[in-house]
């Protein structure tokens, strides 16, 4: 073999193993842990997920809500039945925080599992209004079920209904 067909493959190997390098770069960002990896920061973005929907419930924002549930979410509880997200009484669901200007929420206890990339947190919160000069105190058993979409946790399934 002449040294020039020698220079030439090793060109060609170098040029091989630099295209293989910078096609890494090119590809998507990995996928993050899966919940059940000691790496993985489920719990605390999961809390924080829970966190945002007190928030934004407590400041009486419907937008901000929504953005909180993932395309086709159910939701269910006293008042609605297996409401897809898309469907004509989730915006009632929503919007209904307006005719109701003094209502707050608190989580009080919950028990978080996770099963791959679906989480289920599921307690007890309570409701505060005034009604009639009196803040009047409605106790709320609930259970969310959030899923990972493109790293950020969305409630696919919310059921609450009155603590007997």
């Amino acid at each position: 073999m002449t040294p020039h067909c020698r220079s030439r493959r090793l060109l060609a190997l170098l040029a091989g193993l630099l295209m293989a390098a910078l096609g890494g770069c090119a590809t998507t960002p990995p996928a993050p842990p899966a919940c059940d990896q000691p790496e993985a920061q489920c719990t605390g973005e999961v809390l924080e997920a829970l966190q945002a929907w007190q928030d934004a419930y407590n400041r009486r924002d419907p937008v901000a809500l929504r953005r909180l549930y993932a395309p086709g979410a159910l939701i269910t509880d006293d008042e609605f039945s297996a409401v897809p997200k898309s469907g004509e009484g989730v915006p009632v669901f929503f919007d209904d925080l307006a005719r109701r200007p003094s209502a707050r929420m608190r989580w009080v206890i919950g028990n978080l599992n996770f099963f791959g990339n679906t989480a289920v947190r599921s307690g007890e919160c309570e409701f505060d209004e005034e009604l009639d000069g009196k803040i009047v105190t409605r106790p709320v058993r609930y259970s969310l079920a959030y899923q990972r979409f493109d790293g950020e946790w969305l409630i696919v399934l919310q059921h609450l209904t009155i603590r007997p």
